[in-house]
């Protein structure tokens, strides 16, 4: 990261930290990744510099709605809309996930903005459909996409699991294999 950027784009998938403990070898995050408790750890977390006009991509899970709102305003964003990622298996039918009360085939992404941030594209539909990605909480190469269509960067991720051509990625589980480069695009 150059010590002088200011991102105009932050994208984030936190590491949630549920107070449940789902039985099996891989059922939930802290299976899969160390997680981090909301308050006092991802509501604190040192965010990137942005610019004056800046905007918010971060995932949310569908139990813990009141906290990712909570963080979008602890890192000084106003919550503005959503977009929602249905996904798909990989023969196109409707994936069947886990879920609290219902089984979720969606994840939800919150838009939320710091002044205001020139969109460049106002046809982008809030729901989109990509194949659900094997890798625990991976999200397709076609929401890099629509980001990209929307607001120009410089663009940076927190809690990225792999890096993209033209951004900058931070995380503690970072790949840069050539298999999962080109598995992304």
């Amino acid at each position: 990261m150059t010590t002088d950027t200011r991102y105009r784009v932050l994208l984030a998938d936190p590491p949630w930290r549920f107070n449940d403990k789902l039985p099996g070898p891989g059922r939930g995050a802290d299976k899969h990744y160390q997680t981090i408790e909301t308050d006092g750890g991802i509501t604190s977390f040192a965010i990137p510099e942005m610019a004056d006009d800046s905007v918010l991509f971060m995932w949310r899970v569908s139990a813990m709605v009141e906290d990712a709102y909570r963080v979008v305003r602890a890192w000084g964003f106003v919550p503005k809309t959503e977009i929602v990622w249905r996904k798909q298996t990989k023969n196109n039918k409707r994936h069947f996930g886990m879920g609290r009360i219902v089984r979720a085939e969606h994840e939800t992404c919150i838009i939320a903005t710091r002044g205001s941030p020139k969109v460049k594209n106002h046809n982008t539909r809030s729901v989109f459909d990509a194949v659900a990605v094997k890798k625990h909480s991976k999200k397709p190469a076609e929401f890099y996409d629509i980001i990209e269509s929307l607001f120009d960067g410089p663009y940076v991720e927190l809690f990225a699991r792999n890096k993209r051509i033209g951004w900058d990625s931070f995380g503690n589980e970072l790949t840069t294999t050539k298999e999962e480069q080109d598995e992304d695009r």
